[in-house]
């Protein structure tokens, strides 16, 4: 059963469960959000928390660490980044040893099943590319050295870094180009336009083009944390 009301040591008023139709940042761990959420019931209030910062666990495990405890820690390391993502840890965390997380990626589903015009599609979170990803068209991140954490299909024709889409959804964010679907999703007005890409995806099939953007989309959803869990 959901919390509906907390009271949070990052705020002075309650902070209630509740649903932003438009991507936030979050006040705990500085990363975009987007959907269900802890907001302040004073309206003069602009602040913002993750449901999954807003109720954190002191104590946390993953299945791609075995037998590793991670500990929520309320500040930053300078200099230091997600393991997942490869963005810098600037508030709400989780630390062991040398790995850092930031708590929505952590909690991000190890699984997205979708259907498209009757097509199923299921993808896998993975601790790295095993192909290229089709944002930066590489299996590091921005051809860095960290490996990253990615989406991959079961049919393996679609690979995204959480970094990448993360990068790209905090950009599009800062020029305005978030939108809302009538049916409640997060669309984005430059995800996968064919006239940007044909460069690096010349050989894809025109159809192949819809259930990309499709797939890109519940990819977006699961970073911004607006995943419902029957997706998980």
């Amino acid at each position: 059963m959901k919390i509906t009301e907390i009271n949070h040591f990052s705020h002075h008023h309650k902070l209630e469960l509740s649903y932003s139709g438009t991507p936030y940042q979050c006040d705990g761990c500085k990363e975009l959000g987007f959907g269900s959420c802890y907001q302040c019931n004073n309206k003069k209030c602009d602040f913002h928390l993750h449901e999954n910062c807003g109720v954190a666990k002191p104590i946390a495990t993953h299945s791609f660490f075995k037998n590793i405890n991670f500990k929520y820690e309320k500040k930053g390391k300078q200099g230091k980044t997600c393991k997942a993502c490869g963005k810098g840890v600037q508030g709400f965390m989780y630390k062991s040893k040398e790995t850092y997380l930031h708590p929505c990626c952590l909690t991000l589903p190890s699984t997205l099943n979708g259907n498209f015009n009757g097509r199923s599609l299921r993808l896998n979170l993975e601790v790295k590319a095993s192909t290229k990803c089709l944002i930066c068209q590489n299996k590091e991140i921005s051809k860095g050295k960290l490996k990253g954490w990615a989406y991959i299909s079961s049919c393996g024709k679609h690979c995204y870094h959480v970094g990448c889409v993360n990068n790209m959804n905090f950009e599009n964010w800062k020029m305005g180009y978030f939108n809302q679907s009538q049916s409640g999703g997060v669309t984005n007005g430059l995800v996968f336009i064919k006239e940007e890409n044909s460069g690096s995806s010349s050989g894809r099939k025109e159809n192949e083009w819809p259930l990309m953007g499709y797939a890109l989309n519940l990819i977006v959803q699961a970073v911004l944390g607006a995943v419902v869990s029957s997706w998980i």
